[in-house]
């Protein structure tokens, strides 16, 4: 009888549970990557891509002081593709930076798929070279 009530209860449990919940769009990579030392100053930008294509008209560049300065914002960000979007910067050498996306309550990138989802947040800490 135990074991009855045992199989019952894990069909229940399994008829309950229902699909997984779908996982948010991330960061799938960074230029500069992130954590790296040497970055030419005379980059003119940050970049990131998306593992998803991104709704094109919005974004979430965001500053954290306590991990790194924010570069110079030298033009409006661009999506050069689906899921590329370019923010045009002025680095100066010997620099941390610090470029949050979608943080500190901040959460405009998002992906066409699910435009009510805020993509997962991601910081980008990176440091120049000095020449």
């Amino acid at each position: 009888m135990k074991i009855i009530a045992c199989l019952l209860l894990a069909a229940g449990l399994l008829l309950t549970v229902g699909p997984a919940l779908a996982q948010p769009c991330q960061v799938a990579s960074t230029t500069p990557a992130n954590r790296a030392q040497g970055v030419d100053p005379s980059l003119a930008y940050v970049e990131v891509r998306f593992n998803e294509d991104m709704l094109t008209g919005r974004w979430s560049w965001v500053t954290n002081p306590k991990l790194g300065a924010f570069p110079v914002v030298a033009g409006k960000s661009i999506f050069v593709d689906p899921r590329t979007c370019r923010l045009p910067v002025k680095l100066g050498p010997g620099t941390t930076y610090a470029v949050g996306i979608n943080t500190e309550g901040y959460g405009n990138f998002r992906s066409k798929a699910d435009p009510d989802t805020p993509c997962a947040p991601y910081q980008i800490i990176f440091t120049t070279g000095t020449k």
